[in-house]
């Protein structure tokens, strides 16, 4: 009996040690993916914090170019020394910014007039190219220039002094599409003329009009210029996210705008052999979208951050389990609890950094003065609802309100009290909506846009908006309406269709509107077959000479 009982002791010591030895290693190894895990979350934290600092460098830098924008609105003629001053007041701020320039609208028989001028202050001045070869020649013979005009700051930008930005094609496409549309666009990667090394960069151009035009033939007769911002890539990435915390994160920008993604800029060498453990934790995080460009921002942890956040833990757990295999439990039980509670932790910080990116997305979307929806929310909603009618076959109507003689107002009430109104006309128009999925927006100075997708009753609510509106008896002495504020409003409905672009739609709707100005104002423009279009008609509108005021 005893050889028998000795050999099952000895058999079920072993299989005491091979289970106690397998339970240490599963042990380890789920500790191992715990803590793989943990890392995974703190390290999408932190890229999106780099991301987030990313967003705000880029909207910062914009901010700028609305205020350099605001000179040449608010001034009949903008001088050198005027600009020089506020752009270099600017500048001292954010050392990201390559140039700020102006670059005004110079047709070919005023060529001369304009390089004239210049040469006062600068006697080797004229337009310039690029030629062929890549050195920098006389502009050639062109109907239209927009030579780099003033820049700033002078030194290290020479070479892009009097630089006609007409001279390239596709740069020209861009800014007439930016003039037509009203729009802030910013160009794909290019090589700027300034630029003596292989660094790429980009501009951010935003077209400049006397008065407020409101149409392409409009915009494009009333257009004065462009600003522009000049940046390099790599500096306006660096000074982003110097501040942020976390160190060891490979980052790789790229621009998806177009069918091919192009990298932008990459922190590290784009030939790195990563090892598997990196790869899994790879991590994309796309950009909000700036002047009509989409950048994504691809992450990759280095060898480094990752070891420095792993502990020794699961190592030990399998050495000492086979030994300790009660004890290794009770422990592997303990740190299970305390990597519940570190997850947690983590969860809850990923959380807050939700709620505050949500915070910032909001902010950047909401009009400072109204409080309601501004131009960047309404352009993108605009295409998403429009794409949205497209896939399924709805349609999609669209209301610009124009306050009328506002102008007047203005003069004769200050702006606070002309601020005052633009608050309270947004509140009304945006009471006078009651669907959640409808959009009112500040489109523009003293004009709004009600977005309305699949509705049968545009014109029942556009008129609706009018009496509202006139109800709120906003005293308005020099009118030439009523004595109180009125509005104009355009009113066009339609089913989208690959045949048909937004633009169109949008400059249908900015007709009717000035058609409805022309006749009188305080008054909505109609159509008898709003209702009733086939799919992919852009309604035109027939005005009632009856619902002029009522």
């Amino acid at each position: 009996m005893m050889p028998v009982y000795k050999a099952f002791s000895r058999r079920f010591i072993i299989l005491s040690m091979l289970l106690g030895l397998l339970l240490s290693g599963l042990f380890g190894a789920m500790l191992y993916q715990k803590e793989l895990a943990i890392i995974e979350i703190d390290f999408k934290r932190d890229v999106d914090d780099k991301a987030m600092a990313l967003e705000r460098e880029l909207l910062t830098n914009l901010e700028v170019l609305f205020a350099i924008k605001s000179l040449f609105n608010s001034s009949e003629e903008v001088t050198a020394n005027e600009f020089e001053n506020l752009a270099s007041d600017f500048l001292a701020r954010h050392h990201d910014i390559q140039a700020l320039e102006w670059a005004p609208k110079v047709t070919g028989d005023k060529r001369e007039e304009f390089e004239a001028a210049r040469r006062v202050t600068y006697p080797d001045f004229e337009f310039t190219e690029r030629a062929s070869q890549g050195s920098m020649t006389k502009a050639g013979i062109r109907d239209v220039y927009f030579p780099v005009y003033f820049v700033e700051p002078l030194k290290g930008n020479e070479v892009a002094f009097g630089f006609d930005l007409a001279s390239n094609e596709s740069r020209l496409s861009m800014i007439n599409r930016a003039i037509d549309r009203d729009l802030t666009l910013a160009t794909k990667s290019i090589t700027l003329v300034q630029e003596v090394f292989d660094q790429k960069g980009f501009l951010i151009v935003m077209p400049v009009y006397e008065g407020e035009p409101t149409t392409v033939s409009k915009r494009q007769e009333k257009l004065q210029g462009i600003v522009l911002g000049v940046y390099r890539i790599a500096d306006i990435f660096e000074s982003a996210v110097k501040h942020t915390g976390a160190t060891g994160i490979r980052l790789l920008l790229k621009d998806n705008t177009g069918a091919d993604a192009e990298e932008l800029y990459a922190n590290y060498s784009v030939d790195k052999v990563w090892e598997s453990i990196q790869k899994s934790f790879s991590y994309s995080r796309s950009l909000k979208r700036i002047g009509g460009r989409q950048w994504t921002l691809i992450a990759t942890p280095s060898q480094g951050y990752i070891a420095e956040r792993q502990s020794l833990l699961p190592f030990f757990v399998c050495a000492f389990g086979s030994i300790f295999v009660l004890v290794g439990g009770g422990y592997i039980f303990l740190a299970t609890e305390h990597s519940t509670m570190v997850r947690e932790e983590a969860i809850e910080r990923n959380r807050e950094l939700d709620e505050a990116k949500l915070a910032l997305e909001e902010l950047s979307f909401t009009d400072g003065l109204t409080g309601i929806a501004n131009r960047p929310c309404f352009d993108i909603r605009f295409e998403e609802e429009w794409l949205r009618a497209l896939r399924d076959g709805t349609s999609l109507s669209l209301i610009m309100v124009d306050l009328d003689n506002f102008r007047l107002f203005n003069n004769t009430y200050g702006y606070i009290g002309g601020d005052q109104c633009l608050r309270d006309i947004a509140n009304k128009l945006a009471l006078t909506t009651n669907r959640t999925t409808d959009l009112v927006a500040r489109y523009d100075a003293d004009q709004f846009v009600i977005l309305l997708p699949n509705t049968d009753e545009p014109v029942l609510l556009a008129d609706k908006c009018r009496i509202n509106i006139e109800k709120l008896h906003i005293s308005h002495q020099a009118s030439s309406v009523s004595d109180y504020m009125t509005i104009s409003l355009g009113v066009a409905s339609t089913i989208p269709t690959k045949h048909r672009s937004q633009a169109d739609f949008m400059a249908n709707v900015e007709e009717l509107l000035d058609q409805a100005k022309e006749l009188g104002k305080n008054r909505v423009g109609i159509a008898r077959d709003i209702l009733a279009a086939n799919r992919g008609d852009i309604l035109k509108f027939q005005y009632s000479q009856g619902r002029s005021t009522e």
